[in-house]
């Protein structure tokens, strides 16, 4: 686990996935400590920092709750210990990139040369991932830190950049002083590099520019002139300019199209370029041997490959002298791709060729290309290969020239084959889609209404494309609001059509030339694609979609993520953009009614096979539904209940989508029997609104054809989910119906549950005293069952309810008879549940030591079995009161705190929550 503060505050598990810290204050917490590491916080330090100098009379026993929250989310090799006068987190430094920064640094400074040098002060700069401590909760924390940070930065750039001097690779930095320049502008070793790094480049004019700026504004704003120092670099410029005004060479012509006009952001990628070009070539010079360079940017439709390209090459004039030239192999174009031989004989006119001595055959033109290459510096752009068949015969021998190739697909071939230095293009990050819009649209305009302006950008993707379609609709709409086409765009039935010309330009057009280049089944599967309501999807899935066996599917997605139509999240589980996922819908919708009604069908049968298989783990007695076919790539295997609940929280978007589409499909039956199937997933994962939603939908396709009589859990499970959202009154009804819908006769098992339900609704809700005689009939009949399970459920409520009537001594002997009838069911929820309610009877019979150790016990089977959701709430719960029972009521509040907070994130609203709430308003029990 590593915490990153470099940038936006994250937490990330061992598998670079972000864990949710939590609230501000939480996150000032964690950073301060992290910026600490191995060193003691005082109590007051921290108070201070995360409530800004102004913290309430409760503010340490907060403080208390953030703490112990922390404690469950770290791992590995971060710990936090107790130790007076406050806390210490004791970390690996290399988990920490603040520290990780300090220890590059330090080598960085000792080490033997220059070589040994410049690796670590890269890598020290790349751990940056935008402003320091952004979004770390506390502004007085930033501001005591950032600063130092920032300052460690400026120098590493520094260092780097006279390391980048000295070896002639100034280019290699100047994207990135360019980019500090602005935030430094009085900084004058800064600005002398930056003059120096852009002469070196070739950019003298660019040099001077910068020096002036400067100049004006260190008299403007400090009232000085330049130091010697930079006064000395700006006189070296203009003398070097000077001599080579008086006979310079004409630089060969750069045979590119023209670059953009206002390209924004990327100065990361700029660098990379800069810094793989750098390097290749000093492995790669005329008369070594060997092959020339090739750099390969790769990224979906849209995405800004060609832009970024074409305005790297255009800065390369010095370093590639005998010319830069570019190729469109319109690989993804309405027409054809170019062949080998067209491709060739393109390239050779662009070299200079004679249009008489260009060959008509791929292997004399590959020759002449040779010959025209051999001993030159040049600079070749191949944009939009659709494969690596393409590119192939136009990869120079020559050492001396570099070959930089753009596709939509990843070609990998390349990188194997060509030793191809591959540069995958994500989205934009969200200020520099900002600034995209705003140089289309014009900042004001996106000032005057900021949220609306975040709205776009956040429907756009951070895709390039998409930005400037929506941007130019606002410019030609003067009259416009921007909030008008951020709602149009957040409407996806609208979405694609808003982010099109009125020409042939937009978003869709350029995603369905990337899914025309692809092979039949792998175009297929992504119009069947569009049909699955996740935005998520595994290889499974995808089978029965295609109605293929898993390897068939595995191979179409892997084409699919080669074609950057998706993205391969974790092994076998693929994710789509929000556009790609809506151009798929649209796809989807050509295709003919009973292709799309197969792959339905196939569909539901996948997800009622592993719903099925995920609620026997959970429920080994209730009523399931599995299709009657098994699905074309089988159903997933689990090995615990855990493991089907993390299934089931990634995929119950999907789950919940597909029990929406039945109804409108007029299928009623498969949303009741998916919704029976998902009900206990729901209540173990603490997806209590999806659980509501999911059982609403499906219970008015009941209802609306007539047959919601046939489907009793329905009732109950929209009874519980509405029990656990707090709307009691919908719940008591909702149970009521359960039990008439429950027939005595055929389905006694199943009405006892309902009115055990019932009455424990009667009990949380209502008077537990005037409750209890229906409770005591239900494990009376509970006994008559037979059933060990049901009558421990039984025997769980009644304690429960003894426990409300200040009787808690009646309740230890039902609870222990629960808790021996789950003996040895380690892997089932229910003894959860009833050693929780064993320790609050033990709390409240004040046995408080044994009390803890129950309620110990629940938390470690609830996260064993992967409900940890009711299981942590519990835990706060019951700790807070043993505690305020010990007379420690700053602790107890602490926990009680955080119950509320892991309730609000949960969107629990039961009475136990409420009686928390109490406690809290009224400093303890009542």
């Amino acid at each position: 686990m590593r915490i990153l503060l470099l940038g936006p505050l994250e937490l990330r598990s061992d598998r670079g996935v972000p864990v949710h810290v939590g609230g501000s204050r939480r996150r000032a917490v964690l950073a301060a400590l992290a910026l600490e590491a191995n060193r003691v916080v005082p109590v007051e330090r921290l108070v201070d920092l995360a409530w800004e100098h102004a913290p309430p009379s409760t503010a340490r026993a907060a403080l208390q709750g953030h703490i112990a929250r922390l404690r469950t989310l770290l791992d590995g090799g971060l710990r936090l210990e107790t130790r007076a006068p406050g806390y210490v987190l004791h970390a690996d430094p290399e988990l920490i990139d603040t520290h990780r920064l300090e220890r590059l640094l330090d080598r960085a400074g000792t080490a033997d040369g220059e070589e040994a040098a410049v690796p670590l002060l890269r890598e020290a700069l790349a751990l940056w991932r935008g402003p320091t401590l952004a979004d770390c909760g506390s502004a007085a924390l930033r501001e005591a830190a950032a600063g130092r940070l920032e300052t460690l930065r400026v120098e590493a750039l520094e260092q780097l950049a006279g390391h980048a001097l000295r070896t002639g690779r100034g280019r290699s930095v100047t994207s990135q002083l360019t980019a500090v320049l602005p935030e430094h502008p009085l900084r004058e070793s800064l600005v002398r590099l930056a003059v120096l790094c852009l002469h070196q480049e070739g950019r003298s004019a660019e040099a001077l520019a910068v020096y002036e700026e400067a100049r004006g504004r260190l008299a403007e704003e400090a009232g000085i002139d330049p130091g010697p120092a930079l006064r000395e670099a700006v006189a070296q410029v203009r003398s070097v300019a000077a001599a080579a005004a008086e006979g310079r060479p004409e630089p060969a012509p750069a045979r590119l199209p023209r670059a953009p006009r206002r390209f924004v952001g990327r100065t990361g990628e700029l660098a990379w370029l800069d810094e793989q070009c750098a390097s290749l070539r000093r492995t790669h010079r005329p008369g070594y041997g060997g092959n020339g360079p090739v750099l390969l940017v790769t990224g979906p439709a849209g995405v800004g490959k060609t832009a970024l390209v074409l305005s790297w090459s255009h800065r390369l004039g010095p370093a590639f002298p005998d010319g830069r030239v570019s190729v469109n192999l319109r690989g993804f174009d309405e027409t054809e791709p170019l062949r080998p031989e067209e491709a060739l004989a393109e390239l050779l006119r662009a070299l200079g060729a004679d249009e008489s001595a260009v060959p008509s055959t791929p292997g004399e033109a590959a020759a002449a290309c040779r010959r025209l290459l051999a001993g030159r510096r040049v600079l070749i752009v191949l944009e939009n290969a659709r494969d690596a068949g393409q590119v192939r015969p136009l990869l120079p021998v020559e050492p001396g020239c570099a070959v930089v190739v753009t596709s939509r697909h990843r070609l990998t071939e390349l990188v194997v084959e060509a030793d191809a230095r591959a540069l995958p293009l994500a989205s934009l990050p969200a200020g520099d889609a900002f600034d995209v819009l705003a140089e289309v649209t014009g900042r004001p305009r996106l000032a005057a209404e900021p949220e609306a302006a975040r709205r776009v950008v956040e429907l756009c993707e951070g895709l390039p494309l998409a930005l400037r379609i929506a941007g130019s609709r606002l410019a030609t709409r003067p009259h416009w609001r921007v909030a008008t086409l951020a709602g149009e765009l957040a409407d996806e039935r609208s979405r694609l059509a808003a982010l099109a010309t009125q020409g042939t330009l937009s978003v869709a057009a350029a995603l369905e030339l990337t899914v025309r280049s692809l092979p039949g089944p792998a175009a297929g599967l992504f119009r069947l694609l569009g049909i699955h309501p996740g935005q998520q999807v595994d290889t499974r899935a995808a089978a029965a979609l295609a109605g293929t066996g898993l390897r068939a599917a595995a191979a179409a997605l892997e084409l699919l993520h080669r074609a950057h139509l998706v993205a391969e999240t974790v092994p076998g589980r693929f994710e789509r953009h929000d556009l790609v996922r809506l151009y798929a819908r649209q796809a989807a919708e050509e295709l003919p009614a009973a292709t799309r009604d197969a792959a339905l069908a196939r569909l539901f049968d996948h997800y009622l096979a592993a719903t099925a298989a995920g609620l026997v783990l959970a429920r080994p007695d209730a009523r399931h539904h599995r299709p009657s076919a098994q699905p074309a790539g089988g159903a997933p295997e689990f090995a615990s209940s855990a493991d089907a609940l993390d299934w089931f929280r990634g995929e119950e978007p999907a789950v919940r989508g597909l029990i929406a589409l039945a109804g409108r499909w007029g299928r009623p039956e498969l949303a009741c029997r998916m919704v029976e199937n998902a009900g206990y997933l729901y209540l173990d994962a603490g997806l209590f609104r999806a659980w509501e939603d999911s059982a609403r939908t499906a219970l008015r396709a009941a209802e609306a054809a007539g047959t919601a009589a046939d489907w009793p859990h329905l009732y109950s499970n929209h009874s519980l989910s509405l029990g656990w959202l707090g709307r009691r009154a919908e719940a008591l009804e909702q149970s009521a119906r359960a039990v008439d819908v429950a027939d005595p006769e055929s389905r006694p098992v199943l009405r006892h549950r309902y009115l055990s339900m019932r009455n424990s609704f009667l009990d949380d809700y209502g008077d537990p005293v005037k409750a209890l005689p229906g409770i005591v009939e239900t494990v009376t009949e509970a006994r008559a069952g037979g059933d060990d399970r049901t009558l421990s459920q039984a025997l769980n409520n009644l304690a429960d309810a003894l426990l409300r009537a200040d009787r808690a001594a009646e309740g230890l002997a039902p609870i222990t008879e629960s808790l021996a009838l789950l003996a040895g069911r380690e892997s089932d929820p229910y003894l959860v549940i009833s050693t929780k309610t064993h320790a609050q009877v033990l709390s409240a019979l004040g046995r408080s030591e044994e009390a803890v150790e129950q309620i110990h016990r629940a938390l470690e089977l609830g996260r064993a079995q992967g409900n940890q959701a009711h299981a942590e709430f519990d835990f706060a719960d019951v700790m807070g009161q043993v505690l305020y029972d010990r007379g420690r009521t700053a602790e107890a509040r602490a926990h009680w705190e955080h119950a509320l907070e892991l309730a609000a994130e949960q969107g629990r609203m039961t009475r136990q929550v409420e009686r928390v709430k109490e406690r809290l308003a009224q400093g303890g029990p009542p």
